[in-house]
This record gives structure tokens, C-alpha cells and sequence, in this order.
């Protein structure tokens, strides 16, 4: 059949934007069926428009572009029958390709609808945009007439239902908070709309400020959140209120939630706590499952302020690092009003945050090897005789240098040839009971998270960039997907004696321990654990997902990652779904609440809160290296407005390439888009070696916020 063109449109997507088309065909009104009805096609192209020379322009971008593609009546636990009707979708649509579908209009019904989403995957810089097109047309027998597209962006996307549903009252504002090197809008977008769709009264929002600023702390993150809360989501309508937090994103809704307690005291006597969630946070930090070299470059700064709150690093204003601070009596009191605290956590396959950060490290480690050895997941040996295998340890010191040397190479060649890895031999053979960690005083997990299977942030690093997707029977076949809840249940402070190990009275320090240097915060993860267990019960969920765990748990993209579908499934359907909770007092566990509050009540340890409200000394480097990227864009960009002053430029060489050089009357200076750079500034005759100074002495940019 011939085809003709019915609708084109050119659009442009930064970080965390997202553009929606509601793509809409009708094929006859009423109920009677017209006798000269024809079905056809519409075919839809998308195309990424940016330079080819950008595919290797990762760390400014990258100009990459997801797009998925489904009928309005799909839903992930439905059978997908009929391959027409089966969603589509493009992982890693890059420069100068195209995503091509049809969408066949196989039966007779009233209207077809599909819904098209193109979301950017740009990470490290807000100034980076991809430009690309979207085409439609339809088979020669089709009328354009009938076709209507609504395009929707991201404001759109995260305003509008609280904008139509003028006459219904949102009384429960769900919080969002995203992770490291991630963002709101886009990321946490699956997660919105699933949370959204359980109840009408819920209004899901979150901080979108925080975009390529994560490098920039803790507190900092937090802090941004908090007052966002207070002064811009809260209205007199809102009477609930829940966190959901992804890895980094649970550290910063911890530390909002202690900063708003403290600084508007009033705010949680006005709305009522319901749930505390997090999706695989780094409760405890990142330290001692890592080699040593990962924490020496958490804690120069590699990944700026956050990367040394990650590493357990001393705060230069209090001289403790801030995650043991954040679990104090204050923190906990607020806490205890939430009717929910629960932490999903990764068992498998997370090489970002470890389960025992995630799952704030007492658990039943026999019970979730045992059903991963029921799904497959790992062949679970219980080894009895441990002795024989620290002596082992002992006799040679095999384990340092694998770990530290071996594993972390072999891991780097994995990373840049991929079609060399072997099979894990975690997996079989006597290194299924491999010791991943030797005993020592400040040890308190228990024997068998040992033997749990590690992956490392190497192998995630991979995953990310040759990212494991779903086969197609698993997204259309909802019966094929395994069960990934492998443990649930909650814990209290007194689970703490039933499921540590007891300390051994003596530890000899070998050679090798001195270049082992996380062996040292073992003792301070302890104790963070300990704190947020005292006085609080905590539900703890674990689940085995596949590669690529730590993005599939909060389904980062719809389709990519949809190997988390189940555990949003769980996370809604107990915390949302019906707007209620379980009473403490009835959960499956024998718990003495009053004992937990008199626990809080209790606390000797003096709380010192300057921590929480008092000034930061910021740098331009607090960022590290990557979040320098987007600094630097953004100071390019105040300059251009400052050289211009607002008005139209002459400009040397075309605004669409890459190098570009700005004549204004204040001066002129030349600008790189790709490495975000400026060279030979000349203002007012004179040469600007000192790009910061001037823009510190004469530009209305607010250095404080960079």
C-alpha cells in the first residue's frame, strides 16, 4: 500500500526530560460498523538527530535517547496474545539512527490508542540536549482526519493529574528521591505512575533540583529536598505523607525528613507519616564489601562530597562521619511516627549497594540462601566445619590478593571485552562456599552472608553500559516470571542477639591487614546498624533480580528493567493500594513496641544537632570530576548570557556546531560545547585569564549555588 504523511514534529529532550505522544485513531463513531471499512497501518520513526561524532561523546551526555511503544490497554501482568498488540521498544537509540514500528489496526473497534515515550538518557550535564524527530503516516486506505496526536512533555507528565483533578481532593503526597547520577523526571517516572495509578488521594512529587548535583553531598542533597517540601509541595490539603527513596535517594530523604523535624518542628503534627521506603540505599555506607581502592577514591573525592559520606569519611565540622550521625534519637523519634519503614534490598546481582548496607545488615542469611537455592539463584551449601576454613584463610593469604588485586583486574577486562568473562564460579564447584570476607572482632552478620554471591561495581558499571534485558516471553508472558521476593519479614533491635555472630575473643593482624584498610569501619558500619535498629522495627524485603539489580529494582525504564516489575508490584500493593497499613502489633513478628519507644526515649547518647541546619563551606570541587562537567557547563552559559546581555548575538560560525565563536559589544570569546570550555575571552580589550573572577565580580550567577 502507498502511504502518506500525517504528522511531524521536531523536539529537543535534556537530563531527565521525557516527551509523550498519545497517538489516537478513529475508526468510526457510534455502533454501527460502516460497510465500506478498511483496516490499515500508521508506521511511527523516530529519529536522534544529533551529530554522528556525539556516540562517542559519553561523559557530556550521552546523546542517547530510550523510546518505548504499547497499546493504552497494556499492563506488564497481562498476557500479550496477538504480536500486534506487543509492546516495542529502543534501549540505546544513538545519533543518526532511527526507530521504526508499525502499529496495525488488526480488528474492528470504536478507536485505537497507543502511547510513544521518548525520554533522554543524558546523565552528567544539564546543558547537553538531543534533538529528534517523530514521524507519522498511515496506508493510502487511512484518513488523516481520524488520526489526532496529543504530545505531552515533562512538565506535563508530572503537573497535569494534579491539574485535572481539580474537584478531587489530594490528601497523600508521596516523595520521591533519586540517586546517584540520576534524576527525578525521567528515572523515577515508572515508579510515579504505578504509585499514582493505586489511589486516586495521591499526589507523587519529588525535588528535580538535585539533577547532576549529586556529587555534592549528603546534606547538601538533603537539605534542597527538605525545603522544597515545605516551601513549595505542602499545601493545607495534604494530610499524609510518604518517602520512597532509590540508593542515594534514601540517604537524602533520611536527612530531609531529620531537617524539617528540626527546623519546622510543627510539620509532622500537621501531616501524618505513613511509609519509609527505600530501594537498595547505602544505609551503612559502601566500604568493606569493595577492594580497598574503591574507598581510598571515595574518600579523595572522586565522587566529590558524596562519594566520602558513601565512604564512612569524618566530617571536617564534627569529626564523625555523617552517616553515623544521621541514625540519632531525633532521626529515630521522627521515624517512629511512620506507620511503615521498609527497605527492599538486592540479595544478587548489585555491585552498587551491597544487601548488607541495604538491609541494614541483620537479617536471616540462612533463610534467603535457602530459597535462592529453591529458585536456582545459588547452590546453597551449608558448611559446618568453618574452622577448617579459616584456617585455611589463614595459612595462605590467597584471599587479600584476590579480592584486592585479581578480582578488580579481572573485572576491569571483563569491562572492556565483555566476550572474554567466564562463567561465575560462584556458581559451581567448591567456590560456592568461597569466603568473601575473614573473621574478625567487629564481624556481626551472620556465618552465611559469606556465601552469598558478590558482584562488584565493575560488573554494574558493565551492566549499564551493555545492559541485560528482558526476553520477549518474559515481558508478554506474565506466568513465566519467577518469583523475586525471597524474603520478607521484620526486624527489631532484639534481632540483633539471634542473628550476630558472636566476636571472636582474639584477632591476629596479618601483613596483609595493614593494606586493608576497610577491615577498620567494619566496627562503624556496626554500629550505624545498630542505631537505626534501636527503638525501631524495620520490614525488610529482599529480592533476587537479575544483572543489573540496582536499576531494575525501581524500573529505571519501563521495558529494560522490567525485571523489577514485581517489586513495585509488592511496594504498592502493601504500602499504597488500599491506603491502610498493618498495625505493627499484628505483623508476623513478636515485637514489644512500647519497649522499642521507651528504647528512643531512652537514648543516652546526647544529640548535638548543629550537624542537621548549620552553614557549608562549598567549593567549586566539591562535585568531583564528573559533576565538574555540568559546572562548567553551567558557568559557559551564564557567561554566553552575560557577553550578550540578553539580546541576539553575531555570531562567527553557526549556533548549531560545536565550536562557536560570540562578538558581542561587551567583548568576544570562544566557546566548546563538547568539552565545555572557553578560550581566548577578550572583554572590554582586555584578555579574562580568570573566568571565575570576573563572573564572581561582574555577573548576577550566584556562585554559592554551584
Amino acid at each position: 500500500m502507498q502511504s502518506q504523511e500525517y504528522y511531524k514534529n521536531r523536539s529537543t529532550v535534556k537530563v531527565g526530560e521525557i516527551e509523550r505522544y498519545i497517538i489516537k485513531y478513529n475508526l468510526f463513531e457510534g455502533t454501527t460498523i460502516p460497510q465500506n471499512l478498511k483496516l490499515g497501518s500508521l508506521h511511527v520513526k523516530v529519529k536522534n538527530l544529533e551529530n554522528l561524532s556525539k556516540r562517542a561523546a559519553y561523559l557530556i551526555g550521552p546523546y542517547s535517547l530510550y523510546c518505548d511503544i504499547r497499546t493504552s490497554q497494556y499492563h506488564h501482568n497481562q498476557h500479550s496474545f496477538i504480536t500486534a498488540d506487543q509492546p516495542k521498544y529502543e534501549l540505546d537509540l544513538q545519533p543518526q539512527r532511527s526507530f521504526n514500528f508499525e502499529l496495525q489496526m488488526h480488528k474492528i473497534r470504536n478507536e485505537y490508542v497507543w502511547i510513544l515515550d521518548v525520554v533522554s538518557q543524558i546523565i552528567f550535564t544539564t546543558n547537553a540536549s538531543i534533538t529528534f524527530d517523530v514521524l507519522i503516516w498511515g496506508d493510502d486506505n487511512l484518513d488523516r482526519d481520524r488520526l489526532t496526536i496529543d504530545r505531552l512533555n515533562t512538565l506535563d507528565l508530572w503537573n497535569l493529574p494534579r491539574k485535572l483533578d481539580k474537584n478531587l481532593e489530594k490528601e497523600h503526597l508521596v516523595i520521591l528521591a533519586h540517586g546517584l547520577h540520576s534524576n527525578l523526571t525521567a528515572d523515577m517516572f515508572y515508579l510515579k505512575e504505578q504509585i499514582e495509578q493505586s489511589s486516586p488521594k495521591i499526589i507523587v512529587q519529588g525535588y528535580a533540583g538535585n539533577v547532576c548535583k549529586t556529587e555534592k553531598g549528603v546534606k547538601y542533597l538533603g537539605t534542597n529536598l527538605a525545603e522544597y517540601i515545605v516551601h513549595e509541595l505542602y499545601t493545607e490539603n495534604i494530610r499524609k505523607i510518604s518517602f520512597v527513596g532509590h540508593s542515594l535517594g534514601g540517604l537524602i530523604q533520611t536527612f530531609a525528613i531529620a531537617y524539617i523535624g528540626l527546623k519546622y518542628p510543627t510539620f509532622f503534627s500537621k501531616v501524618e507519616p505513613i511509609n519509609f521506603i527505600t530501594l537498595s540505599s547505602p544505609l551503612l555506607g559502601v566500604v568493606t564489601d569493595n577492594p580497598a581502592f574503591v574507598q581510598f577514591f571515595l574518600s579523595v573525592g572522586i565522587v566529590g562530597k558524596t562519594g566520602q559520606d558513601l565512604g564512612l569519611k569524618d566530617n571536617e565540622a564534627t569529626g564523625k562521619p555523617l552517616l553515623t550521625l544521621l541514625p540519632c534519637k531525633h532521626t529515630r523519634r521522627l521515624l517512629k511516627k511512620f506507620k511503615n519503614r521498609t527497605v527492599y534490598a538486592n540479595s544478587i546481582n548489585d555491585g552498587i549497594v551491597p544487601l548488607y548496607t541495604s538491609a541494614l545488615m541483620y537479617l536471616d542469611y540462612d533463610d534467603i540462601l535457602q530459597n535462592l537455592n529453591n529458585l536456582g539463584k545459588f547452590p546453597y551449601k551449608k558448611n559446618s566445619d568453618r574452622t577448617k576454613q579459616r584456617q585455611e584463610l589463614d595459612s595462605s593469604n590467597q584471599y587479600f590478593i584476590t579480592k584486592s588485586v585479581v578480582k578488580p583486574i579481572s573485572k576491569a577486562i571483563n569491562l572492556l571485552a565483555p566476550q572474554w568473562q567466564q562463567p561465575n564460579p560462584q556458581m559451581s564447584g567448591s567456590n560456592a562456599t568461597e569466603i568473601i570476607d575473614s573473621d574478625s572482632a567487629s564481624i556481626i552478620d551472620n556465618q552465611y552472608s559469606k556465601k552469598l554471591p558478590k558482584s562488584t561495581m565493575l560488573e554494574s558499571a558493565a551492566n549499564v553500559l551493555l545492559q541485560p534485558v528482558p526476553s520477549p516471553k518474559y515481558i508478554y508472558e506474565p506466568k513465566s516470571r519467577e518469583n523475586v521476593i525471597i524474603h520478607d519479614k521484620v526486624y527489631a533491635y532484639e534481632d540483633i542477639k539471634k542473628y550476630a555472630t558472636k566476636a571472636d575473643a582474639k584477632k591476629i593482624y596479618s601483613f596483609y591487614d595493614i593494606f586493608q584498610p576497610n577491615l577498620t569501619f567494619r566496627k562503624t558500619e556496626e554500629e550505624i546498624a545498630k542505631k537505626w535498629h534501636k527503638g525501631l522495627t524495620w520490614r525488610k524485603v529482599v529480592v533476587a533480580l537479575k544483572s543489573d539489580a540496582h536499576n531494575n529494582i525501581f524500573v529505571r525504564r519501563r521495558f529494560p528493567n522490567g525485571y523489577g516489575w514485581p517489586v513495585i508490584d509488592h511496594l504498592v500493593e502493601e504500602h499504597f493500594l488500599h491506603d491502610e497499613y498493618i498495625p505493627e502489633t499484628n505483623l508476623p513478628h513478636d515485637i514489644d513496641i512500647k519497649e522499642c519507644e521507651e528504647s528512643i526515649e531512652g537514648d543516652e547518647d546526647a544529640d548535638d544537632l548543629q550537624w542537621l541546619t548549620s552553614p557549608t563551606k562549598d567549593s567549586l570541587f566539591d562535585v568531583g570530576p564528573t559533576g565538574m562537567i555540568s559546572t562548567v557547563g553551567e558557568f559557559v552559559e551564564a557567561f554566553t548570557r552575560k557577553m550578550t546581555n540578553g539580546n541576539d548575538s553575531l555570531l562567527a560560525e553557526d549556533k548549531n556546531k560545536t565550536k562557536f565563536s560570540i562578538i558581542s559589544r561587551n567583548g568576544t570569546m570562544t566557546v566548546d560545547k563538547n568539552k565545555n570550555t572557553l578560550s581566548n575571552i577578550l572583554i572590554d580589550g582586555n584578555p579574562q585569564e580568570d573566568m571565575f573572577n570576573y563572573l564572581k565580580e561582574d555577573s548576577d550567577l550566584d556562585l554559592s549555588t554551584v
